[in-house]
């Protein structure tokens, strides 16, 4: 006869409390316990229950925990890897925060927040069945993504910073951005930090402008003069900025374009290491145009083991790339959001690959076309996500059978 032990842990930064339920138990936990979040509080975890099997002689023991980041990593790990108790069936399973509080409210009306409660909760999500696919340790592919994830920050850092540097620079030249393609671009930052004010810009000979150019440019642009004469155009078209808040905006510019030099560096840095990871997984992701070890290494290491997705609806879902329905009796709507759930790291790889892919291989440049002449608001966003939801079908299908993808047409490119 089954009997089965469910441990719910409820995770926090200094401690984790412990919630062990049986079929037997009806609100009335078997243990309740509290240890530290360290090693020696995993160890004391693991006696615990060792104890408790030995007394029960439980058949399987089934350990659940949310999903809290770095505070849960090292605790699944151990439970999953390192630990003995007793027993031969043992499982561990990671929760999404949002699946126990909605277990909870459908569950429990009025139910308490506290750390015991929560853990009861999460022994009983055990119980109630319906689990998700057990945890699974990668260890090269968690090193990937502690890299994976921290060149999505670093990239969301340069965005807030760039975005910040735009507003200085419209103050100080507002048609600047009319010149250069990439704003970001070496060339175009040393200009900004090599003229104090536009005045400076208008007064330079144009010969010497180009020759700047040229010089910082590495001599890869194929007109400079051209560059240089509507670099000059620009600076006649623009507001004047008072002479008293020059210097202030300046100095702005200049901590500005400091922070994303940096953060530039970080990126190619991330850029090798990351393919120097990959190169040891094998994956067939970077066979499809468009997408080179970046964005493979991204999708790879937040979707882990493919095995754990019964289709590619579910790794969708698990993406955050599936649409809520709004619908009641005659009336459905036409326009319906994102789910908010989903993992925002593989929803980002999966959108940026995307749009990597929709202009390299031709099935997928005619179906984001497609797509973008339907609506009349947010066409671009709403065919990339779309676009998204397409390439996700792929992913699944190259994971799973571990075959190079066979393009119709266009040309790779390494992103």
């Amino acid at each position: 006869m089954s009997n089965p032990l469910y441990v719910g842990i409820d995770i926090s930064s200094k401690q984790n409390v412990v919630c062990c339920l049986t079929n037997d138990s009806e609100k009335q936990a078997l243990s309740r316990f509290s240890v530290c979040n360290n090693r020696p509080g995993i160890m004391e975890l693991q006696n615990r229950i060792h104890q408790l099997e030995q007394k029960h002689n439980f058949s399987k023991i089934l350990f659940g925990l949310e999903h809290t980041g770095c505070y849960s990593t090292h605790a699944a790990v151990y439970l999953h890897q390192h630990l003995n108790f007793g027993c031969q069936d043992t499982k561990v399973y990671m929760f999404n925060p949002s699946l126990i509080k909605q277990f909870k409210k459908a569950n429990f009306l009025d139910a308490p927040k506290n750390d015991r409660a929560d853990a009861w909760y999460i022994a009983s999500k055990l119980k109630a069945g319906h689990l998700p696919h057990p945890f699974s340790l990668n260890e090269p592919l968690m090193a990937l993504q502690r890299l994976t994830r921290a060149r999505y920050h670093i990239m969301k850092a340069l965005v807030r910073e760039s975005n910040f540097l735009m507003t200085n620079l419209y103050l100080k030249c507002s048609d600047y951005t009319l010149v250069f393609d990439n704003t970001l671009s070496a060339t175009s930052l040393a200009i900004m930090e090599g003229f104090d004010s536009i005045e400076a810009l208008a007064e330079i000979p144009l010969d010497e402008l180009t020759e700047f150019l040229i010089e910082h440019g590495k001599n890869r642009f194929e007109d400079p003069t051209a560059v240089a004469k509507n670099l000059k155009k620009a600076v006649r078209s623009s507001y004047r900025l008072p002479k008293s808040m020059n210097d202030s905006v300046n100095l702005a510019m200049a901590s500005s374009i400091r922070v994303i030099r940096t953060l530039q560096e970080q990126l190619k840095s991330l850029k090798k290491a990351i393919s120097d990871h990959l190169a040891a997984i094998p994956q067939t992701l970077d066979s499809v145009p468009g997408i080179g070890p970046i964005f493979a290494s991204g999708i790879l290491a937040e979707i882990g083991d493919i095995n754990q997705f019964a289709s590619h609806k579910q790794l969708a879902k698990f993406a955050g790339l599936a649409w809520t329905e709004n619908q009641s009796g005659d009336f459905t709507a036409s326009q319906t959001r994102m789910i908010r759930s989903g993992n925002r790291f593989l929803r980002y790889y999966l959108i940026e690959a995307a749009n990597k892919v929709r202009m390299h291989d031709p099935v997928y440049v005619e179906y984001y076309a497609k797509k973008k002449a339907e609506p009349k608001q947010f066409a671009h966003k709403r065919a990339l996500a779309l676009t998204a939801r397409k390439l996700v079908r792929l992913v699944y299908h190259l994971l799973k059978t571990n075959q190079l993808y066979q393009p119709k047409g266009g040309n790779r490119q390494i992103s």
